[in-house]
């Protein structure tokens, strides 16, 4: 048995479990439950991050219409960059991207620099410079982040990852 970890983007992932060159992977949700199994873990939104000293620093909450004149820092993950780009359209705006990493740790550096803002999951409050950064919540709409695993549907599972399965379903319960 041998354990790999790999890291791409939700899209290439489900291709890649689809196309049985992983047994399962992380992706965003929602999927297509014809084609996976899926065993959801994470739900949690999405905020907008700035720098301390940004305008909106000062609020509890933005409306996503309010980001019309931002400078955005994104990921380039394609599923991800494509939701908060077509949230923004969907307000009302084409956000203004002044700059994409595939690195979230160097997005978090431009924004400490005070050079745009950006929206990243909520639990990257912990994982950024809270000296310089300022998380706001979202809403109006409200940008879900949910997470599940995924196996091929109809590929009957190897017992290690039945067994990883059950463990992640049975400690990260999935609440609606």
């Amino acid at each position: 048995m041998q354990i790999k970890i790999h890291e791409d983007d939700s899209k290439t992932v489900k291709q890649q479990v689809q196309e049985g060159v992983l047994d399962m992977g992380v992706v965003m949700m929602p999927v297509d439950e014809k084609e996976f199994e899926i065993v959801p873990f994470v739900r949690d939104e999405l905020c907008l991050f700035v720098h301390k000293s940004h305008p909106l620093a000062s609020r509890d909450y933005v409306e996503l219409k309010e980001l019309e004149h931002e400078q955005f820092i994104l990921i380039k993950q394609k599923l991800y960059h494509d939701l908060i780009v077509q949230s923004c359209i969907d307000a009302g705006f084409r956000p203004e991207v002044a700059f994409e990493s595939s690195e979230w740790e160097f997005i978090s550096g431009l924004i400490s620099e005070n050079l745009g803002v950006s929206i990243f999951p909520r639990p990257m409050t912990n994982q950024v410079n809270s000296d310089c950064i300022k998380a706001i919540r979202i809403i109006n709409p409200t940008l879900p982040w949910h997470l599940g695993l995924v196996t091929k549907r109809k590929k009957n599972p190897s017992p290690a990852i039945r067994a990883f399965s059950e463990y992640i379903s049975h400690n990260f319960p999935f609440s609606t």
